[in-house]
């Protein structure tokens, strides 16, 4: 962990740090915890700050987690006073609950991609078996032959945020069925037929910046390996089953004002008990439909 207390408070959907902090074993300390150590790579994880009730130590416990493919971690300000099977970091300097704006007991729960999936204050073992079970079943070992080259992000935009840009769409002027054409936009409904309003509200756009730049674009590095240091003005689309709402077959790069793009990203803002429909298809890739929760990108 840093060696000053963070300046920025990290929070459900934030990118988890590497951390780095001495680990104990028999009583004393024994090595170094580096959350980045490929052989626990792709594995949940809970971190317990603060003295955890026996319960979180009987090894049948983390051997339910484990169960989950999650790691349980205990975090306190010094090394346990006896032997334990835990696995138990010591941060003397408490930075680790401060970097999440709380104090102990508080327990923090990053999934496999290590992403910041819950933040618990005064958690229950209840509470992080039941967000470990949740977080394993989001997914199946199902047999995949045919897929886009396409993230599928949870927990990238929260109610909140979600909320206010659908406030935003529904308080401004729309742009109807306008797609990029050679020399500016034209409308096309055969092709599009949507109700866009662009983001121009300062305040608004640096929260949906937020986002995207520090949720979104280091995971676009970590796996096509591309720099993301710009992004255009993003647009808030709303596609009306009354009006026959979609968006046929087309490539979003293909005109001289729209060469320079590189990555494409939605962000949906309803949830699915709000609308139906809305799923994206990439016929190149098969016949998946691709449609993240509310929030997701």
């Amino acid at each position: 962990m840093a060696s000053q207390p963070p300046t920025v408070i990290l929070g459900v959907g934030d990118l988890m740090p590497r951390i780095a902090l001495p680990l104990a074993a028999g009583g004393q300390i024994s090595g170094t915890f580096d959350s980045f150590d490929p052989r626990s790579a792709g594995q949940a994880r809970a971190y317990w700050l603060g003295t955890p009730p026996q319960e979180i130590l009987a090894p049948a416990y983390a051997e339910h987690l484990a169960g989950c493919e999650m790691l349980l971690h205990v975090v306190t300000k010094a090394a346990p006073p006896e032997a334990t099977s835990a696995s138990w970091i010591v941060d003397a300097k408490g930075e680790f609950a401060r970097a999440f704006g709380g104090r102990e007991p508080l327990v923090v729960i990053v999934d496999a991609a290590s992403r910041v999936a819950s933040v618990l204050p005064e958690p229950t073992a209840e509470q992080v078996s039941a967000i470990a079970e949740r977080l394993h079943g989001e997914t199946s070992p199902a047999l995949v032959r045919s897929q886009a080259p396409v993230m599928l992000l949870e927990r990238v935009a929260d109610a909140a945020l979600c909320a206010a840009l659908i406030d935003y769409w529904q308080g401004r002027d729309k742009l109807t069925n306008t797609v990029d054409a050679a020399y500016g936009n034209v409308a096309a409904a055969d092709l599009k037929r949507r109700q866009d309003v662009q983001v121009d509200d300062a305040a608004l756009l640096g929260r949906l910046r937020g986002v995207l730049m520090g949720r979104i674009a280091p995971l676009i590095h970590r796996v096509f390996h591309t720099q993301i240091t710009v992004f255009e003005a993003p647009v808030i689309g709303s596609y009306d089953e009354a009006s026959g709402g979609w968006f046929r077959r087309h490539r979003d790069n293909t005109t001289p004002m729209t060469a320079n793009r590189q990555f494409a990203v939605s962000l949906n803002l309803n949830g699915d008990d709000e609308y139906d429909g809305g799923e994206v298809r990439f016929p190149e890739f098969g016949r998946a439909l691709y449609r993240p929760a509310a929030g997701g990108a």
